[in-house]
């Protein structure tokens, strides 16, 4: 069976803002649900205040609803609602479904934030062979549930009219974990502004951006930190994060931005892989002090990959990529020197 926990977000504290209006809010969110839970083959167990507890015989029948229901509450912008879901073989009472089961999906559902549907591994890995149109799966990594001992690979579930930028999920991820991270700045950035003015310029570095998040998304990774034309982003595999730096450098590269005298913005990036602190807590640690700084050093249109990253990658096959070694560089706040490489692709000389 699959079970679904649906809440919403922050309930409380709406309640308190609305006030007698709240009965009304809460009632229009429940038709939403039971339409959607109903129309694709979902049981309500319990639904008490703002939650529900449904069951479904296939987990696909059970995505289904959560998008449909996503989307039908997208136009109620007084409530977001999170979507925690689970397939387990549970234990059959009078009282109803039991088993730790019912617990882990609950904590799915409570790590989530409102508006995004989480899955386990074990509803993902069934969702994957059933290739629902368009629907995908992007991997949140292993995080720490409240009283379930063994860390859990969780996973979002992304599909058009659905948000599918969160912030980390409020269970912590697996501290101390190994991480490579991507850091993209836009060099020449300052020439477009004075060119064109704020806005336009706005526009186009939220451009930009969409490019940085396309691109990471696609290869496993997630956008942590924008910051006008800079970008910060994670990734569990170097191999991605080096192949991600170079697709972004080829599409800004075909982009038309220029000053008036016909000079491009110029992507500059920096890899490097390290062990990160609190990831979930928004705590990188010195990784990202460290890929920030060698961005910083970068050359216009230069990628620099850390020694760990090249490490890393050791044996790995980078189709029509290369590393060259630039030696040792010692970078701003550190005293020891670090041998730096640059990414290269086929037919490109060193800059």
């Amino acid at each position: 069976m699959t079970f679904l926990f649906s809440d919403i977000e922050g309930s409380t504290e709406l309640s308190r803002k609305h006030g007698a209006d709240w009965g009304d809010v809460r009632a229009e969110h429940r038709r939403h649900l039971d339409e959607a839970f109903a129309e694709h083959g979902g049981s309500v167990i319990d639904a008490e205040g703002d939650a529900f507890f449904v069951v479904f015989e296939r987990a696909s029948d059970a995505v289904a609803a959560a998008i449909a229901a996503q989307r039908a509450l997208a136009a109620m912008t007084a409530v977001q609602v999170r979507i925690g879901i689970h397939t387990t073989e549970p234990h059959r009472h009078l009282d109803g479904y039991v088993g730790v089961g019912v617990s882990r999906s609950a904590r799915i559902c409570n790590a989530a934030h409102g508006g995004q549907i989480v899955l386990s591994h074990v509803s993902a890995g069934i969702l994957e062979d059933q290739s629902l149109d368009g629907v995908s799966l992007r991997d949140l990594g292993e995080h720490r549930l409240k009283d379930i001992p063994e860390p859990q690979r969780l996973f979002q579930v992304e599909a058009d009219g659905l948000r599918s930028e969160f912030p980390p999920l409020t269970a912590p991820t697996i501290a101390g974990g190994i991480g490579t991270l991507l850091a993209t700045d836009l060099v020449g950035w300052g020439q477009i502004i004075r060119a064109y003015g704020d806005d336009e310029a706005i526009d186009a570095a939220a451009a930009h951006v969409r490019i940085v998040e396309e691109h990471v998304r696609a290869h496993n990774g997630r956008v942590l930190e924008r910051s006008g034309d800079e970008t910060l982003s994670l990734f569990e595999a170097a191999e991605d994060a080096v192949v991600t730096a170079a697709l972004i450098r080829t599409a800004l590269d075909k982009r038309g931005w220029s000053d008036p005298e016909g000079n491009k913005p110029k992507l500059s990036a920096a890899i490097h892989t390290g062990r990160l602190a609190r990831p979930s807590e928004g705590h990188l640690g010195s990784p990202a002090v460290r890929v920030f700084l060698l961005c910083g050093i970068a050359e216009p249109g230069q990628i620099l990959v850390s020694h760990a990253t090249r490490a890393m990658l050791e044996g790995r096959i980078l189709d029509r990529l290369s590393l060259h070694d630039l030696g040792e560089r010692t970078l701003p706040g550190f005293d020891e020197p670090a041998r730096v490489y640059e990414l290269l692709e086929e037919g490109h000389a060193p800059s």
